[in-house]
């Protein structure tokens, strides 16, 4: 008769562990979810916070500023490498014609053609020198392409000075937001994570 009370105090023993374990998984998963929550409690802090705020806008507005600069200069450059090809197959074509009809011309040897010779002759000048017109175009481009990455590479290095300037107040500020993030989650999670322990042990 005694044996048979005694299962089912032990069978409500064995229960009441499974639900304090229960109920200490879920006052554990309960702290999660409101520790999760935790960091938009504060403003996330950025390095942009702690630079020279002024002189930080002013490079990033530079380098805005030259970064459309360099691409117009690119498109220009396409269009101007462009004309160069142009104009050189242009002369090209004529100097070849002029090669073969010069040839046809020695072979006949006729004095008459004499001034077409020299027609010819100004023609193939008149595009050789706009050949080197679109060359000194091309060349003056490359020189301002070159002055505008040289000075948005100037203006990036210097948004990189600021920033690494503001750097070790960053950590700092990051540091002691971590740190209360840490406290308010142990504030929050050590008082349910004692309640749990406390139901197991007691049962």
């Amino acid at each position: 008769m005694f044996k048979f009370m005694r299962v089912p105090d032990r069978l409500f023993k064995l229960v009441m562990w499974i639900v304090s374990f229960v109920f200490a998984g879920f006052l554990v998963g309960l702290g999660g979810k409101i520790v999760a929550d935790l960091p938009r409690l504060e403003a996330p802090v950025s390095r942009e916070q702690f630079a020279d705020a002024a002189a930080l806008k002013a490079a990033r507005d530079e380098i805005r500023t030259l970064g459309e600069q360099q691409r117009q200069l690119d498109d220009e450059q396409a269009r101007n490498r462009l004309a160069l090809t142009a104009a050189a197959n242009a002369y090209r074509s004529a100097h070849a014609a002029y090669g073969n009809w010069i040839r046809t011309r020695t072979a006949t040897t006729d004095p008459q053609q004499d001034p077409e010779v020299v027609e010819r002759t100004r023609n193939l000048d008149a595009l050789k020198a706009r050949e080197r017109e679109a060359q000194g175009a091309v060349e003056a481009h490359d020189a301002r392409l070159l002055a505008a990455r040289q000075a948005l590479a100037t203006q990036r290095r210097a948004e990189g000075q600021l920033l690494e300037a503001a750097d070790s107040a960053y950590r700092g500020a990051l540091f002691r937001q971590q740190l209360r993030v840490f406290g308010a989650r142990l504030a929050l999670t050590l008082p349910l994570l004692a309640i749990a322990g406390w139901l197991v042990a007691r049962k």
